[in-house]
């Protein structure tokens, strides 16, 4: 069989992925935030995941708020028709929340949505 290995199909059953994804960007490096972006995109645009969820949070929003590059590949994501959503706490202490709203992304208090997705079965995925 291609692919196999001596325990896959017990590996397997034991560790059941969900194929729904939470992506949660908290990186304020910018080359790890544009791959994230471009990965979460690419989930959306090639159905590599049923679902995908994409939370910024912390540092990564006031990157993005400032970083044109970065908010085109948020653009991207939300043209393939998903929301992106910001930690409104965190957003409010980096002064960033009306840029990133103006930007089209939603501003909330993301603990119970983050918390929602991973009791729903989403599979988390932080960059």
């Amino acid at each position: 069989m291609h692919g196999s290995y001596p325990g896959e199909e017990e590996l397997q059953r034991r560790w059941k992925v969900s194929d729904r994804l939470c992506i949660v960007i908290s990186s304020s490096d910018r080359q790890v935030i544009k791959t994230a972006l471009q990965f979460a995109r690419r989930t959306v645009t090639e159905k590599f995941m049923a679902d995908t969820k994409l939370f910024l949070f912390g540092p990564s929003e006031e990157r993005v708020a400032y970083d044109i590059e970065l908010q085109d590949f948020v653009k991207r994501f939300m043209d393939a028709g998903k929301q992106v959503i910001a930690c409104k706490w965190c957003s409010d202490n980096y002064g960033v929340s009306e840029r990133l709203q103006g930007l089209g992304i939603e501003v909330k208090f993301v603990g119970e949505f983050v918390s929602g997705a991973l009791k729903e079965g989403y599979t988390p995925m932080v960059w």
